[in-house]
């Protein structure tokens, strides 16, 4: 008997790509979500990239959607992957399944929808990522930790959240143009 875990589903479909994966860890060696949040955050064996994959064909995409909902895409994964498994195409695959039956919590979907109203609104954005951000690094205090936020919990109740800057991201992006970097 072979007990091979699902990978036999993964022969001629989609995810195909991903039995060519060696487990040598370059993909979350280099990620920087996995460099921010850890491997016992992802809630299974398969941490990374590599996890955000294999995960929810192990054990379906509605117990692990979260998984590769958690990537910036910034492509590092697939670079330093030595046997060059496209693995933000193979998440966009999970993440398109996702969609298409309708799995993304209300929640999620509502906090796009807010996003997306403001980001239509550069004014208004920028007013509230700056009042956003004053009121964040005061919940930071003085060790710039932030220990309790009702709209993060599942994050804060384990761990902290680091305070952001003092300066919103386009007003250091503005201030490096100026000095010529």
């Amino acid at each position: 008997m072979l007990v091979d875990n699902g990978r036999s589903d993964m022969v001629g479909g989609e995810l195909q790509e991903m039995l060519r994966c060696i487990r040598c860890a370059a993909c979350m060696n280099h990620c920087p979500v996995y460099g921010s949040i850890g491997g016992h955050s992802y809630g299974w064996v398969y941490p990374g990239p590599m996890g955000s994959v294999l995960t929810p064909q192990m054990i379906g995409i509605e117990k692990a959607a979260l998984l590769p909902n958690a990537s910036t895409f910034c492509g590092k994964c697939e670079s330093v992957c030595p046997v060059h498994i496209p693995l933000p195409k193979l998440m966009r695959h999970w993440r398109k399944n996702e969609f298409e039956r309708h799995l993304t919590p209300k929640a999620a979907r509502w906090g796009i929808k807010t996003w997306a109203f403001f980001a239509k609104r550069p004014t208004l954005y920028r007013l509230l990522s700056q009042t956003s951000n004053r009121m964040l690094r005061l919940l930071g205090g003085k060790k710039g930790r932030i220990h309790k936020l009702p709209v993060v919990s599942g994050w804060t109740d384990h761990r902290e959240m680091p305070a952001p800057s003092s300066k919103t991201f386009m007003q250091q992006w503005n201030e490096k143009q100026k000095a010529g970097h």
